[in-house]
């Protein structure tokens, strides 16, 4: 509603506007109005809150209210439902076909005028409430202030192709003969005993009798020691061998 008493209308026509006309068209609609011009806001911030947050605005723009003309931008910026009305003698300066067209009421208020404007405005507030949910057409067809929904963008997952490993050709390694493993004479001649044990390695001395199980019998030349080893140099029918003298099951005992 316009604030204060707007020129060249009688005292009091803002509140019997508003009671006469506003009101029982509210009512008839099923719904109840609150002024926002005979309320007083902390800040601005307040106002637009209310003028956001409201179910249905209705905007009078009678006698040029600024008030009115301030709330119908909030609201249709921000795709809201609201309702155009003003007197028969003041003059819209913007085209509201795309709002939903202007409701207007004789300034006179004369009885009979009266009823027709509050019919007629009960059935558009019906409408705007019933299609609030719809969007302004203007706004959408200029695709201003209004965020439009991004596209859904479907991204293939990736798919991973293993790179080809290539195996580089290693050189062949030389393969060395293995070195021809002695035969083990076989059957022992009875004149054979056991294997020596390590105190008893530790006894021989040159000029000892020995069996060993590849060579045979033989006889200690001298023996020698290196390290922690005994090497032995032994007479063997097949040839004279150096060897490693240990406890093993190749040196045995001669019997006799």
């Amino acid at each position: 509603m316009p604030s204060g008493e707007p020129i060249g209308y009688p005292q009091g026509h803002v509140n019997r506007v508003y009671d006469y006309v506003i009101v029982p068209a509210c009512r008839l609609a099923g719904v109840w109005p609150s002024r926002m011009d005979t309320t007083t806001y902390k800040d601005p911030f307040e106002l637009v809150k209310e003028i956001i947050d409201s179910e249905m605005v209705l905007c009078d723009i009678s006698a040029g209210n600024n008030n009115a003309l301030y709330g119908l931008a909030i609201r249709f910026a921000l795709n809201l439902p609201v309702m155009l009305v003003k007197d028969s003698k003041s003059f819209a300066s913007f085209d509201a076909s795309e709002m939903g067209g202007i409701v207007e009421y004789d300034e006179t208020l004369r009885i009979d005028t009266v009823q027709k404007a509050t019919e007629v405005l009960s059935e558009a507030l019906k409408k705007a409430i019933e299609l609030k949910s719809e969007k302004h057409s203007l706004l959408y067809k200029l695709g201003v202030g209004i965020p439009q929904p991004e596209p859904v963008i479907t991204i293939p997952e990736p798919t991973f192709t293993a790179p080809e490993v290539v195996e580089e050709a290693q050189p062949e390694e030389e393969v060395k003969p293995k070195e021809p493993r002695l035969p083990i004479i076989s059957p022992l001649p009875d004149y054979v005993g056991d294997p020596f044990t390590d105190e008893q390695i530790e006894k021989l001395k040159a000029g000892d009798s020995l069996f060993h199980l590849n060579y045979g019998k033989g006889k200690i030349n001298f023996i020698k020691k290196m390290d922690k080893d005994k090497l032995a140099s032994i007479v063997f029918d097949t040839g004279t061998k150096l060897l490693v003298l240990a406890a093993t099951d190749f040196y045995r005992k001669i019997i006799g």
